[in-house]
């Protein structure tokens, strides 16, 4: 599905390109952007045009533009479900957190992303600052007082086994 709307877009973008256009700018490989506009082509989002040969043009039909919108609609709907089960998570995780210690100390360690942004929108509303800490910063030793809270495994990893360490992924 992803791949199918990334190489919908390029075309959308770029009404003259190859199959190594695509794969490069889509990251696929070039036998996996044959495959799909070859399955694209057969549900008519695609059409291919044979111009010599050795040059093909692939047009995004008008079946094609509606397939993308229709899988843009479900990306923004999927994303916004993961955002809301990150936020209902971690509000469930520092309530039972905030029932016993009245203002703990939070710790977001992480890189500046989108994940970070949804944590930082959820303490704020819970009135909890955090402290901010990169993972490509110095070494992080956290205080026995602190709650860190991590997004990525790596991450994850590099915090002492004994700290208190939550990656908000295994919450959701």
């Amino acid at each position: 599905m992803e791949n199918e709307y990334q190489v919908l877009s390029h075309l959308q973008d770029n009404e003259s390109t190859t199959q190594r256009g695509i794969a490069k700018r889509t990251g696929l490989s070039l036998g996996a952007v044959n495959i799909l506009l070859k399955k694209m082509a057969k549900k008519g989002l695609v059409k291919i045009e044979r111009l010599n040969s050795r040059t093909m043009r692939y047009i995004l039909t008008p079946r094609g533009m509606q397939e993308k919108t229709r899988l843009t609609y479900q990306f923004i709907k999927s994303s916004y479900r993961q955002i809301l089960n990150i936020t209902q998570a971690v509000e469930d995780h520092l309530t039972a957190i905030t029932a016993e210690e009245k203002h703990p100390r939070v710790v977001l360690y992480g890189p500046a992303d989108e994940i970070e942004a949804i944590l930082k929108n959820t303490l704020q509303k819970m009135e909890i600052t955090p402290t901010i800490k990169r993972p490509a910063e110095d070494a992080f030793i956290p205080a026995a007082d602190q709650h860190i809270l991590t997004w990525r495994s790596e991450d994850e990893e590099n915090l002492p086994a004994d700290s208190r360490v939550v990656n908000v992924m295994r919450l959701v």
